[in-house]
Formats: C-alpha cells, sequence, structure tokens
C-alpha cells in the first residue's frame, strides 16, 4: 500500500470522529509530525542509555524522541524514575544484601548517591537515581518534551499532583497495560494523556500462536469500544516478527489493519512495538504503512534513522 494513501485515509477517519466522552482526545495531526510521540522504551533503550536516567532522558528529547519512565515509590514516599524491584542489576558499589532489598522498603536517602550507570560502562558511573520530580522540572516551559509514565507503584493520583506542580500535565502520558486503571488515572487527571499497552509475547508465530496473540488483544479491543475508548488516547501494540513467513507479524497484517482503523474511527492513535526485530529499519517502514502512527523501541539510533526517512520522504512529496 502507498503511504500516502494510508496517510489519507488515516486523516479522513479522524475528521469523522465525534467526542466520544468526557475527555478530549489530542488534537490530530498529520501523521509524519506525530512520530514525535514515539516512545523509548525505559528512557534509554536495551543496553544502549542507562535505564530511566535524567540523562537517558535529555538525549531522547533532543532527538525528538519520548522517553518512558517507570514511577515506583521509595519508602519514605519519594517518587522515583526506576523500573526494577530492587538494585541487584543496576546497583554498582552496594553490598549484595542492600543490592537485594526492595526499592520500597528502602528511603531517598539511602539510594540517591548509588551508581546505577556504570553497568553499562565507566562512562556513565555519574548516573544517579532521578527523581519524578526533577524529571517533570525538565519537562517545564518546554512542550516538545513528552513522557510516557509506567506505573510501577506510585499512585496515578501523586503522579498526577507531581506534574500538575510543574505545569506539565498535558505532556504526561500514564502507561498501564488495564485500560480500567487509564480511566482511574483520567479522573484524577483529566487534562493527562494515556497510553493502553496491549503485550502478548508468544514463543514463535505458529497459526496457534497468532490466533492466541489475536484472540487476546481482541478482547482488549472489544472492552475498550465498548466504552468509546473514553479516556484512552493512544493504544500500543506488541508485535512479534518472523521474517521467514509470508506474513511476517503477529498479529497478522489483516488483523492489524482492521484493529488500526477501529481505533482511528475513535479518535485514538497508535502506536507499534517489534519486539523481535528492534534493529531492522526495513521492519518499521513496513509497519508504518500498515497505518500506525508512532513506534516504541529499545534501539533509539533504528528509530532515528527510520522516522528520518519517512520525514524526508514526506518533505520530498511536499516539494513536488
Amino acid at each position: 500500500m502507498q503511504r500516502s494513501l494510508v496517510f489519507a485515509a488515516a486523516c479522513a477517519a479522524m475528521l469523522c470522529v465525534a467526542d466520544a466522552g468526557q475527555w478530549a482526545k489530542p488534537a490530530w495531526i498529520p501523521r509524519e509530525e506525530g512520530l514525535y510521540r514515539s516512545q523509548v522504551h525505559r528512557g534509554g533503550g536495551v543496553r544502549t542509555r542507562p535505564d530511566n536516567s535524567m540523562e537517558s532522558f535529555l538525549w531522547s528529547w533532543g532527538h525528538g524522541m519520548a522517553p518512558e519512565a517507570d514511577a515506583r515509590l521509595t519508602k519514605d514516599g519519594m517518587v522515583i524514575a526506576f523500573h526494577d524491584n530492587d538494585l541487584k542489576r543496576l546497583g554498582r558499589g552496594i553490598t549484595p544484601e542492600f543490592a537485594a532489598t526492595p526499592i520500597k522498603d528502602l528511603t531517598w536517602e539511602q539510594i540517591r548517591d548509588v551508581d546505577v550507570g556504570s553497568y553499562l560502562g565507566k562512562e556513565y558511573s555519574s548516573v544517579r537515581i532521578a527523581t519524578m520530580e526533577s524529571v517533570f522540572a525538565a519537562m517545564k516551559g518546554r512542550p516538545e518534551r513528552l513522557l510516557y509514565v509506567d506505573e510501577k507503584g506510585a499512585p496515578p493520583k501523586l503522579i498526577a499532583e507531581l506534574a500538575e506542580k510543574f505545569g506539565v500535565i498535558e505532556q504526561t502520558y500514564f502507561c498501564s497495560p488495564n485500560w480500567r486503571k487509564v480511566v482511574e488515572w483520567r479522573k484524577v487527571a483529566p487534562k493527562g494523556r494515556s497510553m493502553v499497552w496491549l503485550g502478548n509475547f508468544p514463543k514463535d508465530s505458529s497459526p496457534e500462536n497468532v490466533a492466541k496473540t489475536e484472540a487476546f488483544v481482541q478482547q482488549r479491543l472489544d472492552e475498550m469500544a465498548a466504552t468509546g475508548f473514553d479516556g484512552i488516547d493512544q493504544v500500543q501494540i506488541h508485535v512479534r516478527t518472523d521474517l521467514k513467513r509470508d506474513d511476517p507479524f503477529c498479529p497478522s497484517t489483516p488483523f492489524m489493519r482492521r484493529a488500526i482503523e477501529l481505533m482511528h474511527k475513535h479518535g485514538v492513535s497508535v502506536n507499534v512495538v517489534t519486539w523481535t526485530e528492534g534493529t531492522n529499519k526495513e521492519v518499521h517502514l513496513k509497519l508504518w504503512d500498515l497505518g500506525f502512527d508512532h513506534f516504541t523501541t529499545d534501539y533509539p539510533e533504528t528509530l532515528i534513522a527510520v522516522v528520518d526517512e519517512i520525514k524526508r520522504e514526506y518533505a520530498a512529496k511536499k516539494g513536488k
């Protein structure tokens, strides 16, 4: 399918959207411009830059991407950007006993000076855990800086209060695989943004696993569609890619076309992450051709190259 045709169809679908509920969805913009909503998983990707660090967030924003932060709570109530339950994977210069202690049982004072960067190399030895307050402060006055917040124990109300404090609630996407929790978020943050992610990780792309994956995604879509996707701005679909198959995608290409069409009719933008071919630029371009609006990646350098190519193509078309 020609990219221009997909783009035109998506725009046409958006023009037909009626306001389904009490929360206003973001204004629809051309797909190539909306790529700034693409997400860098954990802020830095897999073994690319330190997880959930301010340094990684700034790097992602500087390259036109939106980082993801995992919001966790310390024993004394500090909201921090940290993915794991404990410090075993990332912490350096600490005892095994301390590393194995759950974050929720440690105070901010105990963890604030722990090296959480040199697990990737000595050049990152100065990286420390970021507070969510400092992350939101870095977004203040910079409306182009978006953030995806994956709740890992910090209550939605507390996240909303911090984002409101710095005037960045409209730049903040609350993320969850549970769409009902997203609706809960919108009740405490009516001006906030939201994303539901639909993850299923089959071991292969056999017909049986494709069918199971599609049944899983369809059930969630049916539940959200019954509410008119009320309170939901964005849905992310996890895709397994196997280039040895005629249809490389699980869920299948026809299924994803129908799913994208459904969500576009409700004014919902659709994000995609290929968790088996994240470094393959051509796979990303195929997914773009299917009609996805933006991406999530563990390999930001690949995604930056993909986004640049898409934008160059559209710029060349406009110049004709």
